[in-house]
Order: C-alpha cells, then sequence, then structure tokens
C-alpha cells in the first residue's frame, strides 16, 4: 500500500508540472505585431493565423479578442508574414511562409525559393513554427500525431469512524496510422477502509485491453483483442477473455468514430472459492466517438460474448459511457458511467454492478 500511495504521489507531481507547463504556454500573450492578411469578400482582414487544418483557417483578427474560423472556400487571398509548419497526410511536414491559395490547393513558399502546393483536404495540422518551439505539448501532439494518450488519476483520504484510502489509476492509449489502429486500456481502482484495529479492502479491480485493427476492402477491417480483469471483492481471482474476428467501420474521421467488430472469443476465469470456468463464445463489440465544437468528446463502449454451448449461464456484457470535457488544456473533467454484467458464481454478489466515476484526465 505505501509503494502505491508514493506511486500516486509521483503521479501527481508530474501531472502538477505539466499541468503548471500548459498553464504558462495558455498565459503568454498574442503577439502585438500582426503579420498576417486574409481576404474574405473583398474584405481584407489583418491579424494572426493561429492554426489551420481540413476545415479551415483559425484567425484572430487585429480589431477584437479571440479567434474566428474562416472557411478556405471563402478565402480569397492569404499571406502569412511568419513561416509555418504544416502537417500533410501520414508522414509529410511541409514549412514554409503561406503565399495563397487556388483550385482547393494551399500555396506555400518553401526555403530557397521553391513553392509547394498542398491538397486543402490533406492537411492534418499546420501551426507557426515560433508557437510549436516554444510549446512542448505542442510540438509532441504535432510531432505525434498519429498518437493520443489520456491519463486519469485520483487519491482520497477520509478519516472519520471509518477510514479510508482509495486510489484510482488509468491510462488509455490510442494509435490511427492507416491501415492500422491500436487501442490500449487500463484501469485500477482501490480502497482499503480501516475501523479501529482491522483493515477491509473494500475495492481491488483491474480491467485492460489492447486491440488491433487492420482495414481491409472499403469500410471493413480485422480485429484481434486481448483482455483481461480482476475484481477481488466480487471473487474474481482472474479473468481472461481474448477474441479476433472482422469489423466494419460506418464513419471515422479525426473526432468522430461508429463501428462494430464481430468474431469468436473464448473466456477463461478463476474465481474466489469457487470452481474455476472456461468456455468459447461469440463477440459483440461497438464502439463510438464524438466529438462537439466545443471540445466535449462523448465515447460509447459495448462488449458482448455469450457462451456458444450455454449463453444463459456463461456470457459477459460491458458498457461504459465516457464524457470529456475540457477545463484548459491539457486538464480535462472526466464523467464515466460503467455497467458490468456477468456470469458471477457468489449468491451474494450477484451478477451486475454499476459504477460512476468523476476525475481530472490529462489529454495529450
Amino acid at each position: 500500500m505505501t509503494i502505491m500511495l508514493r506511486y500516486a504521489s509521483l503521479c501527481v507531481i508530474m501531472a502538477a508540472a505539466v499541468l503548471a507547463g500548459a498553464v504558462s504556454v495558455q498565459a503568454n500573450p498574442m503577439a502585438t505585431d500582426w503579420p498576417d492578411s486574409i481576404t474574405v469578400k473583398n474584405q481584407i482582414l489583418e491579424g494572426q493565423i493561429s492554426s489551420l487544418d481540413a476545415d479551415g483557417i483559425r484567425f484572430g483578427t487585429a480589431y477584437g479578442k479571440g479567434t474566428i474560423v474562416i472557411d478556405y472556400k471563402d478565402i480569397a487571398r492569404i499571406s502569412s508574414g511568419r513561416p509555418f509548419r504544416i502537417y500533410v497526410g501520414e508522414d509529410a511536414v511541409v514549412e514554409g511562409f503561406i503565399t495563397g491559395i487556388e483550385h482547393d490547393r494551399l500555396i506555400v513558399s518553401l526555403a530557397g525559393g521553391d513553392t509547394m502546393s498542398i491538397q486543402l483536404d490533406t492537411i492534418v495540422t499546420g501551426l507557426p513554427v515560433a508557437d510549436c518551439e516554444a510549446s512542448l505539448l505542442r510540438r509532441l501532439r504535432t510531432d505525434f500525431r498519429h498518437w493520443e494518450t489520456s491519463l486519469n488519476l485520483g487519491w482520497r483520504y477520509e478519516e472519520t469512524t471509518i477510514g479510508k484510502n482509495k486510489v484510482e489509476f488509468g491510462i488509455g492509449v490510442r494509435r490511427r496510422k492507416k491501415p492500422t489502429r491500436l487501442v490500449f486500456e487500463f484501469d485500477y481502482a482501490y480502497e482499503l477502509q480501516r475501523r479501529d484495529d482491522s483493515e477491509v479492502v473494500t475495492k481491488d479491480e483491474l480491467a485492460t485491453f489492447l486491440v488491433g485493427e487492420r482495414d481491409g476492402q472499403k469500410k471493413g477491417f480485422w480485429f484481434a483483442r486481448l483482455a483481461a480483469e480482476w475484481d477481488k471483492p466480487r471473487s474474481i481471482d482472474k479473468r481472461y477473455f481474448p477474441a479476433a474476428g472482422v469489423g466494419y467501420r460506418f464513419y471515422e474521421d479525426r473526432n468522430h468514430l461508429l463501428q462494430v467488430p464481430v468474431g469468436i472469443g473464448y473466456v477463461d476465469e478463476t474465481f474466489t472459492d469457487y470452481e474455476d470456468n472456461a468456455y468459447t463464445s461469440l463477440y459483440i463489440g461497438f464502439e463510438s466517438i464524438y466529438t462537439f465544437a466545443n471540445g466535449v468528446r462523448m465515447k460509447g463502449n459495448l462488449l458482448y460474448m455469450p457462451g456458444l454451448s450455454d449463453p444463459g449461464d456463461d456470457f459477459l456484457l460491458r458498457f461504459n459511457i465516457d464524457v470529456r470535457m475540457p477545463i484548459i488544456d491539457p486538464v480535462a473533467l472526466l464523467l464515466r458511467m460503467t455497467n458490468v454484467n456477468d456470469n458471477n458464481p457468489a449468491p451474494g454478489v450477484g451478477n451486475n454492478k454499476l459504477t460512476t466515476l468523476m476525475a481530472i484526465s490529462l489529454d495529450f
């Protein structure tokens, strides 16, 4: 327990350092010079291009506060007074001054006097070179743009007639670089209650999985999934439930996803004081991600693994919904609801468990 608390404290210190760095970056005032200009409907706007992507230009005008988003189709002319680093497609990086736009292509002047035209819908992101160099967080996000990482950490101590120590830790990693997709999640929770001279562990649960996907024909894909969990208070000593099969993506872009995988799985479970169990099952999944314009992201996951021989007594069902609300980059508030239903043999425990979580998340 002491080691766990030390680890939690170290993670909190690291998170605070990252947050301090992020706040310092956010607190930097916008430069007072306005080197960039955009002509929109015969009107010349002066200000600063803060960023760009496939959807348009984010522009801060010299005449007010904040930024506006300008669609490329509304831009007649554009020029930047400082170099930009533009990430294109899967791996390409173009660095230079933005000098124009024509025929759905952005014109960039490179070092040495050469020019390059970039197809607008292939732009992943673009930032001023000075901003990339000044912000470690921005540089990491652009250099490792195929990766997303979130870190959730919470620790609570309560001292009443019943003393409580509670630690919750979670990490999620996603990598999407066509034709492959990788998802890893790890969540652990521990709670110790102390009354007088006795201590009782009321929560000791772990859930983790690793999914690898490879694109197939059109919107189809192949997948393999490794998963494990335990929940000591619910008499689940350990459970392994791998699966493999095929899936179909109905929709996917940088901020949205809707897909359904199906296949065959295997469940091997060991219970405390109860007989071990193993069975072959079907695997049915569902995954969705939706990001709103204000940055709020909702994610939903469903897993259903009914046994082939006895689906009434052998089954796993998992469903969770995550809502991430940004506070100050990279900090977000995480709200999570998880429902677990399985063939638990302990009569005093039951098959169903519903939990909710509110935590601070660091998103990179």
